[in-house]
This record gives C-alpha cells, structure tokens and sequence, in this order.
C-alpha cells in the first residue's frame, strides 16, 4: 500500500469516526407490548418536546439519532404513559427493557445509564423493605413500634446515602449534576 494511499484511508477512518461520536442507537425490549405499539422518546422535564417514536415489532424497537449533549429523557409507551423508563440520552449505544406498568424497566449499555440504573436498583431495593416494614407497623403492637420505626428511619438514611453518594461520586457529569440540581437531602432527627 502506497503513502498516499495510507493517508486516504486514515483520512476516512478520521472522517467516518467524527461522524459517529454523536450517534445514538437504542434498542429496546418490549417482549409485553403488542406489535404497532407507539414508544415516544421526550425529554423528562419538557415532555411536551418529543425528539422521536417508533412502533414495536416482535417484542423490540429502535431509536436511533444525533445527539450534540446528554439530555435526561424518558421513552414511554404512548397508549399507557406509565409504562415508561427515564435515563440519559447520550452519544453510544442504549439498551432499554420496557415493561409495563407497575414493573419497573431498565437502563443499560453507556456508562452513565449503567450508574443510573445502580442507583435505581438500590433505591428500589430499600423502598421495598421500607414498605414492608410500615405495613407491619401497623399491625405491630405498641412495645415493638419504636424498634420498628428505628429500621424505617435507617432505611431512609440509606436511600438518602445512594443517592448522595451517587451524586458526589458522578459531580463532574451529567447524572451527579442532576442529582445534585434536583435531590434535597430530607432533614433528618
């Protein structure tokens, strides 16, 4: 292979790679849904502003766009907005599970939606428990409920805990700098 020749191809290679850091591709798992359902893609905050929709097919969909900066959005199913994920939209490849309403769905495939789906995985996991434990305390007689409040206000500190510390541990992207703009740690006794 000639010099020149060397360079042309470096020269695509730069050109087709630029091309691409930009690009987003989301493939989702919609194994529930019905084929021509509607998935929107919008942005959480401003859900009136859809960036895009595609129907289900056997169980899947696919979204694929440009994206210049990472947006918190949220993909849902247009018939049952519910039935709903949010995480960040961002450059690389994202694969969502969307189950219906009220089982959660799932994130995953970039870095960011990685941590982002940890942090709800913990909270889910400890909210779970938190429930749980009020529902005995009604149930509990008067003796045990001060225990049983101490486990609850634990939990709470915990789930508090994830989501600080998740916060801190990413401050210098997109998903610390939303936990950090939007979680106000509760002020606890």
């Amino acid at each position: 292979m000639t010099n020149k020749a060397l360079i042309r191809l470096a020269i695509a290679g730069i050109a087709f790679c630029s091309c691409q850091s930009d690009s987003y591709k989301i493939k989702g798992y919609a194994s529930h849904l019905h084929d021509g359902d509607t998935i929107i893609l919008a942005l959480e905050d401003h859900q009136q502003k859809i960036l895009g929709q595609t129907k289900v097919s056997d169980g899947n969909f696919i979204m694929k766009g440009v994206t210049d900066t990472t947006v918190f959005c949220r993909a849902y199913l247009n018939r049952e907005p519910l039935t709903s994920i949010s995480f960040f939209l961002e450059p690389g490849n994202i694969t969502i599970e969307l189950n219906p309403y009220p089982t959660p769905s799932r994130v995953s495939g970039t870095s960011l939606n990685n941590e982002w789906q940890g942090l709800n995985d913990s909270v889910q996991t400890l909210g779970d428990k938190l429930i749980r434990l009020a529902e005995t305390t009604s149930k509990t007689k008067s003796y045990n409920r001060q225990q049983l409040q101490k486990s609850i206000d634990s939990l709470h500190h915990k789930i508090s805990g994830c989501i600080t510390n998740t916060g801190q541990r990413n401050r210098n992207n997109v998903l610390g700098k939303y936990i950090i703009d939007n979680y106000k740690e509760p002020d606890f006794k």
